[in-house]
């Protein structure tokens, strides 16, 4: 039996993105979070389709914060992810890790790149982008220091 190669997607662009939207908070937040759960203000409007920018695009999402994971046997995850409208960004896998709870936790930077493409089509959609994060049972998930970064390339 043999095992299907990975399907390969990559950008190569030789422009700078069509706009570049940035959001930032300094603001510790912790939660004890066991779904998708939107980290509050790392929110980006985006829209395509019929009276947008484009009907097509493709979003390049990076994402840094000092984080923490705190569990009492430290042993536990915190998971993070951007998602644009209802669909999570690519890539991501099921196992998937913003940050780890290990012995003494400590705030630590972290950064993620995620991309999402989105076709040209005439409707209008409303393909917002939000960071959510969601942690294993009992763990406490903290992030402060944190940006967001949208670079969008038109179709």
């Amino acid at each position: 039996m043999s095992t299907p190669s990975p399907t390969l997607v990559s950008l190569a662009t030789n422009r700078a993105p069509d706009d570049t939207l940035l959001v930032w908070d300094e603001t510790r937040w912790e939660a004890a979070v066991g779904s998708w759960t939107d980290l509050p203000g790392a929110t980006i409007d985006l829209h395509i389709g019929q009276g947008a920018a484009s009907y097509g695009a493709i979003f390049v999402a990076t994402f840094s914060a000092e984080a923490i994971a705190s569990h009492p046997d430290n042993n536990a995850v915190v998971s993070a992810t951007v998602f644009f409208g209802s669909d999570p960004a690519s890539p991501v896998s099921a196992n998937h890790r913003f940050v780890t709870a290990r012995g003494n936790p400590e705030w630590s930077s972290h950064t993620m790149i995620r991309v999402a493409e989105f076709r040209p089509a005439f409707p209008a959609r409303d393909v917002t982008a939000r960071v959510k994060v969601n942690a294993s049972t009992g763990t406490t998930a903290g992030f402060q220091n944190w940006v967001l970064r949208i670079d969008r390339y038109n179709l």
